[in-house]
């Protein structure tokens, strides 16, 4: 009986001893979690191009809407649409070609073009053609149904269509600076209007975003 008490306590002091050396190593892994966790932060600010900058970030939507805006602002300040207005008597047709992505980042030139496009139409002082390919061919086929189906005197049909005076084309570029440990970056939006009688450049216009992201070492 001594002998079973014997072992009986033995078991127990392993037991616990287990206990003791799994709550130690717990309580190590939790504090190594947290320590990891926390010793790195980050945040991005907006900055203007004369603040000296750190650790960049990525081009987001909002990026696409303030660089839309700024370009708009500026063709509609420059001289090239009132000028074709007063030699044509009518407002120019424009049509957005190609927003080329020379950046080092996937970046959606879409949205930006649906920001220019939206608030350049809302000015009142162009009109837009669509230039998408599938946009005219949604047109060219419903104008195919008109003809067989529709009242003569509701058919549009082809032939009648309204040319584009001007072509929107341009590019989005990225390049970054380093300094002292740190790393700015920088996104430089090109626009040009081509015109599409004589394939002049008749207006351009470029608007850079900087960008500054702080990360800290230790966070807590």
């Amino acid at each position: 009986m001594k002998k079973s008490g014997l072992f009986s306590n033995g078991g127990g002091m392993l037991s616990m001893q287990r206990k003791s050396s799994f709550l130690s190593v717990m309580s190590t892994a939790l504090v190594l979690a947290f320590f990891l966790g926390g010793c790195s932060s980050y945040s991005v600010k907006r900055v203007s191009l004369d603040t000296e900058g750190g650790v960049t970030s990525r081009w987001t939507d909002t990026d696409a809407r303030l660089t839309a805006k700024t370009l708009i602002r500026k063709a509609l300040g420059s001289s090239w649409m009132a000028d074709f207005r007063q030699k044509h008597g009518r407002k120019p047709v424009v049509e957005l070609g190609q927003m080329i992505n020379r950046s080092d980042q996937h970046i959606n030139t879409r949205i930006f073009l649906n920001h220019f496009q939206d608030d350049l139409i809302n000015s009142g002082k162009v009109i837009f053609v669509t230039g998408s390919e599938s946009h005219r061919n949604a047109a060219s086929s419903e104008r195919e149904y008109q003809m067989k189906h529709a009242r003569s005197s509701t058919i549009h049909s082809p032939g009648r269509q309204t040319g584009a005076d001007f072509l929107l084309t341009g590019s989005i570029n990225s390049y970054t600076a380093s300094r002292g440990g740190k790393t700015v970056r920088f996104y430089e939006t090109h626009l040009k209007a081509i015109s599409l009688n004589s394939n002049e450049i008749i207006w351009g216009a470029e608007y850079r975003v900087k960008k500054i992201a702080h990360q800290s070492g230790y966070g807590f």
